[in-house]
C-alpha cells in the first residue's frame, strides 16, 4: 500500500508536518521538491493521510490490502467484534491551506474595487434573493441505486448558481438599479464534514471531499456575489449567512469567512456587508419589514426542528422572540429552510415561509418522501409598503 516515495522520508516528513503546522500540501512539495520527485502535491498530501490513519487505526491498512480498497478513501468503517459492533470515524485532517489556495489562484490582490456607482431610485426597493440548503457534496445516487437517479456535482451546482444571476439580472433589467441587494443563504450550505452531520451521528453519502466541497461552494459564492456587485444592480449590497444548522455547522461558517475575507480584499470598505448567522435565529429591518432567519433545525440543542405548517407551540415561540427583541415594524417575516418545501402561512403578527432547496433530494429523501424539486427564491420587497413580489424559480433536476 506505501507505493509513495513520500513515505521514504518519514521521519523528516513528521519533523517539516511539526514546523509547518501540520499542513500536508506544503510538506508533500517541500519533500518533492529536495529529491526531485515527479508527483504531484495533491497525491503527497493524500498518501500523508493515509499514513497518519494508519497509525491511529492499527489492522486498518492490512485489511484494505487484503481487499483492494485505497486507504486514502477510507472515511469511516465498522469493527466487529465478539460482543460489540463498533462504527469507527476514520478522521482526516481538512487540508484548508489547499482548498483556500485553489480558490485564490484566480486572483490577483493588488488594487480593490472601487464603490460601484450610486443610481437614483424613485420608489426605494430591495430585490432579495434567498438560498437554502445548497447542501454542496451530495451525492443524491450513490452506487447508482436512488429511487429517482439524480445528479448532483461541482458543474451542476455551478449551473444553479448562473440561473440565480440570470433571474437578478433580468429584474435589474426591467427594474433599474435596486436600493439594496440582499443574498440570503439559510443554511446547510455544505452538506457535512467527513461525512456527518453537525451531531455526528447521521452518516452522509457524498461524492465530495471536504476540500472539494469547500472549494466549490466558495468559489461558487464568491461568483454571485461579484457578479451581482459588478453589474451594479443595486446601491448596496448585503450578503447574510445562516450557520446554526443541522449539516454544514462550522464548515459552514468556515467556507463564509473565508468568503467574507477574499471580498474584503477585493472590494474598497462598506461596498458589501457580508454577515455570519450565529444564533439558531437573528433578524434585520428594511424600511418597515423585519427578517427573522433560521434554519429550521440547530446543530445541537432541538429534538425537532421548526414545523412546515405553523401550530399553537411554534406560534407562541415566535412571538417571545419577537416581544424579546422589541419588533414592532408593521411587517414580520419568519423565513426558514431544512424541510426542501415551498410553504407559506401567516398569524395576525407574522408570517411563515419555508423556502425550497437548492440541491435534489438526497437517497434517503427520495426512499421516504418520494421525488422532490429545488431552485431558489425571488422577492421585490419596497422599502416602504408590503407589497412583495414574490417569484419562485424551479431547476430541470439532471438524471443519470
Amino acid at each position: 500500500m506505501l507505493k509513495n516515495p513520500i513515505h521514504n522520508h518519514w521521519d523528516e516528513v513528521l519533523e517539516i508536518l511539526k514546523e509547518n503546522g501540520n499542513d500536508y500540501s506544503a510538506t508533500a512539495r517541500q519533500i518533492y521538491g529536495k529529491y526531485n520527485y515527479d508527483f504531484t502535491v495533491d497525491a503527497g498530501r493524500k498518501a500523508i493521510r493515509a499514513r497518519l490513519v494508519t497509525k491511529a487505526h492499527t489492522g486498518l491498512e492490512a485489511e484494505c490490502d487484503a481487499v483492494g480498497i485505497p486507504l486514502e478513501d477510507v472515511k469511516h468503517y465498522w469493527h466487529k467484534g465478539d460482543h460489540y459492533s463498533i462504527n469507527v470515524n476514520a478522521k482526516k485532517e481538512t487540508d484548508y491551506a489547499q482548498a483556500l489556495e485553489d480558490v485564490l489562484s484566480g486572483y490577483i490582490f493588488e488594487k480593490k474595487k472601487p464603490t460601484p456607482a450610486i443610481s437614483k431610485t424613485w420608489i426605494p426597493k430591495a430585490i432579495k434573493v434567498t438560498l437554502s440548503d445548497m447542501h454542496v457534496g451530495l451525492n443524491p445516487n450513490p452506487n447508482n441505486k436512488s429511487l429517482f437517479g439524480y445528479e448532483y456535482n461541482e458543474e451542476i451546482f455551478n449551473e444553479h448558481i448562473n440561473r440565480v444571476i440570470e433571474s437578478v439580472l433580468k429584474e435589474y433589467t426591467n427594474n433599474g438599479a435596486f436600493d439594496l441587494l440582499l443574498i440570503d443563504d439559510l443554511g446547510d450550505s455544505l452538506d457535512g464534514y467527513n461525512g456527518l452531520t453537525t451531531r455526528g451521528g447521521h452518516g452522509l453519502e457524498q461524492n465530495m471531499t471536504n476540500e472539494q466541497a469547500f472549494s466549490t461552494y466558495v468559489k461558487g459564492k464568491l461568483r454571485l456575489v461579484e457578479t451581482l456587485i459588478d453589474a451594479g444592480v443595486a446601491n448596496s449590497y448585503e450578503v447574510r449567512n445562516v450557520t446554526d444548522c443541522n449539516h454544514s455547522g462550522s464548515f459552514g461558517a468556515i467556507a463564509n469567512i473565508s468568503i467574507k475575507m477574499i471580498l474584503e480584499r477585493v472590494y474598497e470598505e462598506n461596498v458589501v456587508k457580508f454577515t455570519i448567522l450565529e444564533r439558531f435565529m437573528e433578524h434585520f429591518e428594511y424600511g418597515v419589514h423585519t427578517f427573522i432567519l433560521t434554519h429550521g433545525k440547530d446543530g445541537k440543542y432541538m429534538f425537532k426542528g421548526l414545523p412546515y405548517t405553523l401550530n399553537d407551540k411554534t406560534t407562541a415561540f415566535i412571538n417571545e422572540y419577537i416581544d424579546h427583541y422589541n419588533i414592532n415594524t408593521r411587517y414580520i417575516h419568519l423565513e426558514k429552510g431544512d424541510l426542501h418545501r415551498i410553504g407559506y402561512d401567516r398569524t395576525k403578527k407574522f408570517d411563515y415561509r419555508n423556502f425550497m432547496s437548492f440541491a435534489p433530494p438526497s437517497a434517503w429523501v427520495q426512499g421516504n418522501f418520494g421525488d422532490g424539486y429545488s431552485g431558489f427564491s425571488l422577492q421585490v420587497i419596497p422599502k416602504y409598503n408590503g407589497e412583495i413580489q414574490h417569484t419562485d424559480y424551479y431547476f430541470e433536476l439532471k438524471k443519470k
